[in-house]
């Protein structure tokens, strides 16, 4: 991918900043000869070009000095990934305008070169540059000197004052540990009519008055030392205290804290300052209360008491009315009601206070008048159910009638006859029952009310206070369900068994039939209990939590049943929609016949019957393997484990199934695929292969070493040359392009058909929204095959687009596969839908690892180097990590966070980490790591092996080759500007000279490169992706290796190394989890996750 962009720059660069196209970049005909002419005089005198590398791009950065009349003039600029100048910056006047003439003159000279020359510098040796560099960097150390200066003499300040502060503190806090002083709060109440007013005194020996509760609150608060009297200097700490103390100042923090600012105008209530006393009124009472109630030293009682408050009731003409007969200093409380005199405070707890509290309110400063009409109802709703705490004085002509008041309730339910149930519902006291159904002559309360809102309400008819209700309604399902249980919560319930087997699941007889025809499945559904064309009306209401429902024919149905659960989640799990089936029949797609065979054998309610062509056809794929015979020319060059494979493949093409070739790195799926194509070959059959630009050539020498028939062409260069190679498809066996080429060409393929599409690396369309995949599932095939490694590097999305090329619709829909697998096994964990992922797929993946297969491999060591940060490497790592974990905390709080940014941070931690000098220009010295990967690569080339180097940044890998050339240390290197006639010249020749060091781009040399003659990997900077750092360790592990191979990773210890390396081990179990077969857990990163990466 980085050399296909590349090869783009070089043209592009040229036709864009080609001189005689200046004016497209938005420059006038006066600058543009103005520039011409300074670079033809030979103005610049330093000219640095800088090539940038990152996971988005590359780009190039632009510096340089120009002499223009005696006079220098420094400019720069980038040139980003779409060849468009940005950031340019001039000193010159103009160059606050736009781009200016000494830009120009710099684009006219870059416009001449070829783009072998980047990255490029280029320095004149004048006097007079020589001064200027000289002179700018004197300047800039004097700068940076004044402005260490001035912040050592502010953080001198800065020291001082903390000195001086926690030196007092220190002291203060020192007198009290030594003193041992305890010191006592004395309260003085002051009783106002309905309030209490409450001062302070503090005191140890002699007391003396707190006369701001504010100020002596804000003193306990910053531990200060303050002076009350001439004897009496306080330590103020809440440990200072005896424990009475420290409750009233819990108190007085809770009830008495400023909310604003610690100055306040002085306030008074009558002849008290509210600063310096506490009021108890109906905000604290309740707390003042609990907290003293049991306290003996204060001069307060305590008591609670049973409430009672005296009404009278009287009337006029048209009204009756209440009043209160007594005036009483109630204070209303949260929680009940206080009353508080000279030497006691009582608590007036309520059942339902906040009603009685409003109907005391109304009548507590005028009576209240209340209609003769509407007096049965303010009876029934406001003065019965606080009739316990009412004193009514009854002065009206007619007196309340003395009535039947029920003290607990019982009901009764039962089976009338076949289609009716029957309830009644009784209120008793020490001396009597009545029937409460129908009947007023008692005194009504809530629960009497509730018994007769659910069963008067919703009875079909009402006889002798019972109230009958018929079985063909949904209402006499739900009070048999629902409402007996809300009654059971306030009086006592009894139903007879025939009632209580109504409300149990059902068991109802559901038969599934399985049979194969003309490469179709037929599913066949059918019940003795209901009409299989109402199985979507029944599930539908199953969905809504339903308890019943009613059939066509009027039968009443329960939904609770084993039988409907197993069909709903088997039709969920397959993504089957009830319309789908037409009179209980369903058809479906032959690739489902493995996965559903399986999953019909594990139905434990509904019953199964499997047609004699199920069972053949999922005997015969399974017997196929054995049977299907691979091309002669092969028997001799296949090992046993690659026959197995390229059997397997041959078994899915007989059947019209693609799968995934999912071998370790290393183990020769090309050529599994290679003797599978020579095995189909036939002159009217053309396949494809499609894979990373770097492969193509490694395909087409693996099929001449393998084949001698294949006959196959790449379909690569200049566009002409490749719509004739798709033009002639049908004159070749195999066409071989890449993505790269297949995203340019897609319109040439559309009216082609391959008999077999093989893409190699699929996790190239792990991304379903990418255009690699978008394009590659527009070409048509009769069979298709992935080849990866590496299926599931990160999530399980990455599997469905890989299924999704191979059979669109088997995973479903990709919004169906997110809520009914992704989430609940990544989020949730869940083993159940794990396995049930696992039978869809299995069947469709082949892996083998090398330690289950090549026994005569030698092993793979894999050492972790963890190495200590030097003191000053420690210190500039720290001060990143400080202020990178600072704007990530504030980045984290965004709704939509910039996982860009993010990515810089990170990159820049692990860029310290291998060497600061990637990211500040002033550290000359090589880091840590460096010094000890180069140690490393002396003692592996004294015993003669072969390493290859691998690491993410190519600029680090220059570093790394400056002290190779300081050892005189022989190597190659390779990154993603190598062509790639370059890279397999350098591939040979490091297999067969006696160059020692092999540096290698990770993204460059991960795939693709056959390198066995290594025996040690050094991963000198660890990548995210676990799955492309063994790809690249398999560069030298695979077949043809003879020696066991060393593998070293150099971890910084306690850095974000450590942690990728942690997060390595996690992602390494998704794959496992879904391509091996063995238990494994799913995770993503979290904004947590990511954050942790930042900690220390």
């Amino acid at each position: 991918m980085v050399e296909y962009y590349k090869q783009s720059i070089r043209g592009e660069t040229m036709r864009l900043l080609h001189r005689n196209e200046l004016d497209f970049i938005g420059l006038d005909i006066r600058t543009i000869n103005l520039s011409k002419r300074y670079f033809e005089s030979g103005a610049i005198q330093l000219l640095h070009i800088e090539e940038v590398e990152d996971p988005y791009g590359v780009y190039h950065d632009v510096s340089a000095v120009l002499e223009v009349h005696g006079h220098l003039n420094e400019c720069s600029f980038r040139i980003n990934d779409y060849m468009e100048i940005e950031n340019e910056q001039c000193d010159c006047p103009w160059g606050s305008y736009g781009i200016c003439a000494h830009i120009g003159a710099v684009i006219h000279m870059i416009s001449l070169m070829t783009f072998d020359a980047f990255p490029y510098h280029y320095q004149k040796t004048t006097s007079t540059l020589q001064k200027y560099l000289l002179d700018k960097e004197e300047k800039r150390k004097e700068a940076e000197l004044l402005r260490q200066k001035m912040i050592m003499k502010r953080r001198k300040n800065e020291s001082r004052k903390m000195i001086d502060q926690f030196q007092r503190s220190y002291q203060e806090r020192l007198n009290f540990i030594v003193k041992k002083e305890s010191y006592h709060l004395i309260p003085n109440f002051i009783f106002d009519e309905d309030r209490l007013l409450i001062g302070f005194q503090i005191a140890r020996d002699k007391p003396y008055i707190i006369k701001n509760l504010y100020t002596f609150i804000d003193n306990l608060d910053n531990h200060e030392t303050v002076r009350y009297g001439k004897f009496l200097e306080v330590y103020h700490d809440i440990n200072s205290f005896d424990e009475l103390s420290r409750k009233w100042i819990e108190l007085i923090k809770t009830e008495h804290r400023p909310q604003t600012s610690l100055y306040y105008t002085r306030m008074y209530e009558g002849y008290y300052d509210s600063n310096r006393y506490l009021k108890i009124d109906n905000e604290n009472v309740h707390k003042f209360f609990d907290l003293f109630k049991d306290e003996k030293e204060i001069d307060l009682t305590f008591l609670e008491e049973e409430f009672t408050y005296p009404i009278k009731i009287s009337e006029n003409e048209y009204s009756y009315i209440i009043s209160k007969q007594d005036s009483l200093d109630l204070i209303e409380g949260k929680d009940a009601y206080y009353l508080i005199s000279y030497d006691q405070i009582v608590r007036y707890p309520v059942e339902n206070y906040s009603n009685l509290k409003e109907f005391i309110s109304a009548i507590s400063l005028e009576p209240l008048y209340v209609d003769k009409d509407d007096f049965t109802s303010f009876e029934h709703y406001v003065l019965s159910p606080n009739k316990k705490y009412l004193d009514i004085k009854d002065e009206r002509k007619k007196k309340l009638v003395s009535v039947f008041i029920p003290k607990s309730f019982k009901v009764y339910g039962d089976l009338f006859d076949d289609d009716t149930v029957v309830f009644h519902a009784v209120g008793i006291d020490e001396n009597q029952e009545v029937e409460i159904i129908k009947n007023n002559h008692f005194q009504p309360s809530l629960q009497s009310d509730l018994i007769k809102t659910i069963l008067e309400n919703e009875a079909d008819y009402i006889e002798e206070h019972k109230a009958y209700f018929n079985l063909d309604r949904p209402e006499t399902f739900e009070l048999i369900l629902e409402g007996t249980k809300i009654l059971s919560q306030y009086c006592e319930v009894f139903v007879s068994e025939e009632l209580k087997k109504l409300g149990k699941s059902t068991k109802y007889n559901l038969h599934v039939g399985v049979s194969f025809e003309n490469d179709l499945l037929e599913v066949n559904l059918e019940s003795e209990d209901f009409d299989v064309n109402e199985v979507d009306a029944i599930l539908k209401a199953y969905h809504k939590k339903k308890k019943y429902f009613r059939l066509k024919s009027g039968l009443m149905i329960h939904l609770e049943s084993n039988e409907l659960d197993e069909l709903d989640s088997f039709m969920q799990e397959y993504d089957l929609k009830s319309k789908d089936f037409h009179d209980g029949k369903l058809v479906m797609d032959n690739y489902r016949a493995l996965s559903l065979d399986k999953r019909l054998d594990q139905m434990n309610f509904i019953k199964i019957t499997k047609d004699d062509s199920l069972s053949q056809y999922i005997k015969g794929f399974e017997n196929m393997s054995n049977q299907v015979e691979i091309d002669d020319q092969y028997n001799d060059v296949l090992r046993p484990y690659q026959k197995v494979g390229t059997r397997w493949l041959l078994t899915l093409y007989s059947y019209n199934l693609n799968g995934i070739l999912a071998d370790e790195m290393g183990l020769g799926k090309t050529l599994q695929v290679i003797a599978m194509l020579d095995s189909i070959r036939d002159k009217n059959k053309t396949s494809l292969v499609v894979c990373p630009a770097s492969l193509i050539y490694n395909w087409e020498d693996e099929i001449a070493k393998f084949s001698k028939t294949l006959n196959c062409i790449s379909i690569t260069g200049a566009k002409t040359k490749r719509t004739l190679g798709i033009q002639n498809y049908r004159d070749y066996d195999l066409l071989i392009t890449s993505y790269d080429y297949l995203r340019r060409d897609v319109d040439l393929y559309q009216d082609h058909e391959f008999e077999c599409i093989i893409l190699d690396e699929a996790q190239n369309i792990k991304n379903q929204k990418t255009k690699n995949a978008q394009f590659v599932k527009r070409l048509k095939a009769n069979h298709r095959i992935a080849l990866s490694g590496t299926p599931i590097e990160n999530s399980l999305a990455e599997l469905w687009s890989i299924f999704d090329f191979l059979m669109p619709g088997y995973l479903y829909s990709y919004h169906y596969f997110k809520q009914e697998y992704e989430i609940p096994i990544t989020l949730d964990e869940d083993e159940k839908t794990t396995k049930r992922l696992r039978n869809l797929v299995n069947p469709f993946i082949l892996r083998r690892t090398k330690k289950e297969v090549l026994k005569e491999l030698p092993d793979k060591v894999d050492h972790k180097y963890m190495l200590e940060f030097s003191v000053s490497e420690k210190k500039l790592y720290l001060a990143n990590l400080a202020m990178v974990n600072k704007e990530m905390q504030a980045k984290m709080k965004e709704v939509h966070f910039d996982r860009i940014a993010i990515l810089a941070m990170l990159t820049k931690l692990r860029q310290i980490c291998c060497d600061a000098r990637l990211v500040y220009d002033n550290i000359k010295e090589p880091s840590t790591k460096i010094n000890a990967t180069i140690s490393l690569i002396k003692t592996l080339t004294e015993n003669n092996k072969k390493i290859l180097l691998f690491s993410a940044f190519t600029s680090l890998l220059d570093l790394v080759s400056n002290q190779l050339d300081k050892e005189q240390i022989s190597y190659y290197m390779l990154t993603g500007s190598t062509n790639k006639e370059e890279r397999r010249k350098l591939v040979n020749n490091f297999n067969e000279d006696d160059t020692r060091v092999f540096l290698i781009s990770l993204k460059a040399g991960g795939t693709g490169l056959n390198l066995t003659s290594a025996e040690a990997v050094i991963h000198i900077d660890p990548w995210w992706n676990l799955s492309a750092q063994n790809q690249a360790t398999d560069r030298a592990h695979r077949i043809g290796q003879n020696a066991n191979v060393q593998v070293y990773r150099m971890i910084m210890k306690d850095s974000i190394e450590e942690k990728i390396l942690k997060m390595q081990e996690r992602k390494a179990n998704l794959a496992d989890s879904f391509v091996e077969g063995n238990d494994g857990s799913l995770s993503k990163m979290s904004k947590e996750e990511i954050l942790d990466l930042f900690k220390r």
